[in-house]
């Protein structure tokens, strides 16, 4: 009887107490609102990145490989950083809405990189006349044939961004992680909002694993 009474205690002080339920759907809504726009510029953009990359004008090629590496090497927290202290610094914009702008980049690096290597891969095993139609047709041919042949680094590099969300709280965006971590230091148990925040990224992580396992199968048909 006493473990049961502690864990009702634990859960009513941590997720019910001193409108903790409300501060955590609050923090929930806004790590997914983050993890949004992240994943919206990182495709977007990423896709915009790999076309200019594999671009026939080796000025423009150069020119967007160096974007690339910029994006794709500068670690995460430095990109929130660096966008929310001085980028932004001038700006109205919403605290979450710059998280979101910084990691689409930095995931934008990463994913036009992928996308580049397969669509390049695929060019090398055409003739030039062929390479100068695809270049025609990149969007409607070339990204979705290497999305198909890059499912498996471009689920990691989503489930990634949303894991990244655990650090936007260094520039005062109230997300999940941010707020469990006061809880917990307000209520003396660190291990329990660990362990709420754990569970929510991981039945997170398992519908985008089901998401892209329905793609899979779609493209084996």
């Amino acid at each position: 009887m006493d473990f049961i009474r502690n864990l009702f205690d634990t859960i009513t002080n941590n997720l019910i107490a001193g409108d903790a339920f409300y501060m955590i759907a609050r923090s929930i809504i806004t790590t997914l609102i983050v993890t949004g726009i992240a994943w919206v510029i990182m495709f977007f953009f990423g896709t915009l990145v790999s076309y200019c990359m594999c671009y026939e004008k080796k000025g423009i090629s150069r020119l967007f490989e160096a974007v690339c590496f910029i994006f794709r090497s500068t670690p995460a927290l430095l990109m929130l950083l660096l966008f929310y202290y001085v980028i932004c610094k001038q700006s109205r914009l919403d605290p979450a809405i710059i998280a979101g702008i910084a990691l689409g980049l930095y995931g934008a690096g990463h994913l036009g990189e992928i996308l580049a290597k397969y669509v390049r891969d695929a060019q090398k095993k055409q003739d030039a006349s062929v390479n100068k139609r695809l270049q025609r047709v990149f969007y409607s041919v070339c990204v979705p044939q290497a999305m198909e042949d890059a499912l498996f680094p471009i689920k990691r590099l989503t489930i990634q961004i949303l894991q990244w969300t655990t650090v936007v709280g260094y520039i005062t965006v109230n997300d999940l992680t941010e707020v469990m971590n006061r809880i917990g230091q307000r209520t003396m148990y660190p291990f329990f909002s660990i362990f709420v925040c754990i569970i929510f990224y991981m039945v997170v992580t398992i519908i985008i694993e089901g998401i892209f396992r329905l793609f899979e199968r779609r493209y084996e048909k």
